[in-house]
């Protein structure tokens, strides 16, 4: 493994005890819905399959369904605003509007029944990506230059594995990432040409996951989920390396940030909250009758927000998704010293504070995302040894059903 240039410590501490506050909306839809984004707090979009489109202009109170004159199912939209933006679909299906969803411009940029867009993308009114495969395989980017009227395929590396772009982003106009079933393109020239990020992840199979969603703060500061084989993970060096933070189950379908510190991550029937910009994560309780699958999430800003997913499901919060978070300060309960060390770290930890059933179990990474130590732990003295190993930085990870710790410990 090169060089890695970490400048986010991998430190946090989830807590499963948290209280939902999200409301059941009536989308007046059974259909699947994939995405939803809300330019506004009250105006909406959400598309899913058979053509499903629905806007809100009330904040989710009430929702129309606009015409899209397809059967195909939608998977993406881009909005840069409340009136203009586009979707895609099944079979190059692309629409476009620019009055807010009232009239659309179809095309199919292929007329194709083995062509699906998964994903869509705009740096400017007129220069624009969507991403997607072909025959059910092979992945496939086209680019416009003239905002839609034209497209043309780009340059992007042969895959041994199915892939289907599922998410494009573009933090900057010249860089822009995809992501797709086990790896993260990226592109430094306007997306004309693309090739992958993180190999020695890829070849060893640990991002082996069917990606879903990114969200990037930057050129090099970003995240990307995926479910499968779960993956939640961060890079600040461009995606030269990636980090997997092991959140909760860690199988989630869609990433959201409304401001740097804010964000939330949704998914299999779960939801987790940030508020020091991914440094740790809190799992958001939803009740057992929205616990279906939720494939996307919008916030308007950092406390009103809306999911959609399964069955026409869309729920809205107007408080960030709690009543009430009781937090524990797992960092100042749990005790790993001495670090830096020689090799040997004793673990403290007040039982009062963590409830162990019988033991826990600790696991410890390499910065490159490898196991290099799994063992059990028995309470009340608890230690483990790195032996064998080089000197440098491991992320070490303690959990039992109920709570997960994490630190960085160094090797000397």
């Amino acid at each position: 493994m090169e060089k890695i240039i970490i400048g986010l410590v991998l430190f946090f501490a989830i807590n499963v005890a948290s209280y939902s506050n999200w409301k059941q909306l009536n989308s007046g839809t059974e259909n699947t819905l994939n995405e939803i984004y809300f330019p506004t707090e009250n105006t909406g979009f959400a598309v899913g399959e058979k053509g499903t489109m629905l806007k809100t202009v009330d904040g989710g109170n009430s929702w129309t369904i606009l015409e899209m004159e397809t059967e195909h199912d939608i998977h993406d939209l881009f909005f840069f605003d409340s009136n203009v933006g586009c979707v895609v679909g099944d079979s190059g299906y692309f629409a476009q509007t620019t009055d807010g969803g009232s009239n659309w411009i179809i095309s199919y940029l292929i007329e194709d029944d083995f062509l699906k867009l998964s994903s869509v993308c705009f740096t400017s009114t007129l220069i624009g990506y969507v991403g997607g495969s072909e025959n059910f395989s092979s992945g496939i980017i086209f680019k416009t230059s003239d905002g839609g009227q034209s497209w043309t395929k780009t340059s992007i590396p042969e895959s041994i594995f199915d892939i289907n772009f599922t998410k494009i982003v573009f933090p900057e106009p010249q860089i822009g990432y995809a992501i797709t079933r086990g790896m993260c393109m990226k592109t430094v020239d306007a997306g004309d040409n693309w090739f992958i990020t993180d190999t020695n992840l890829v070849k060893s199979g640990d991002m082996f996951s069917i990606l879903e969603d990114v969200h990037f703060f930057s050129a090099d500061t970003g995240f990307i989920v995926g479910w499968y084989n779960p993956f939640c993970a961060y890079t600040t060096n461009g995606g030269e390396n990636w980090i997997d933070q092991f959140v909760l189950h860690n199988q989630w379908y869609s990433i959201d940030f409304p401001s740097r510190q804010i964000g939330y991550l949704a998914g299999w029937g779960q939801m987790a909250k940030t508020t020091d910009g991914g440094l740790s994560w809190t799992e958001i309780s939803i009740a057992q009758n929205l616990a279906a699958n939720i494939y996307s999430i919008s916030f308007a800003n950092d406390s009103v927000g809306f999911a959609c997913g399964d069955n026409g499901m869309i729920i809205k919060t107007i408080n960030g998704g709690t009543t009430g978070i009781e937090e524990l300060n797992l960092a100042g309960n749990i005790n790993i010293y001495p670090n830096p060390s020689n090799g040997l770290f004793t673990i403290d930890s007040a039982q009062d504070v963590i409830e162990f059933s019988n033991s826990m179990n600790l696991e410890v990474y390499n910065l490159s995302g490898q196991l290099v130590l799994e063992t059990i732990l028995t309470y009340p003295f608890m230690a483990f040894k790195l032996t064998n190993l080089p000197n440098g930085t491991y992320i070490v990870k303690i959990f039992n059903g109920e709570n997960i710790y994490t630190e960085k410990v160094i090797l000397q």
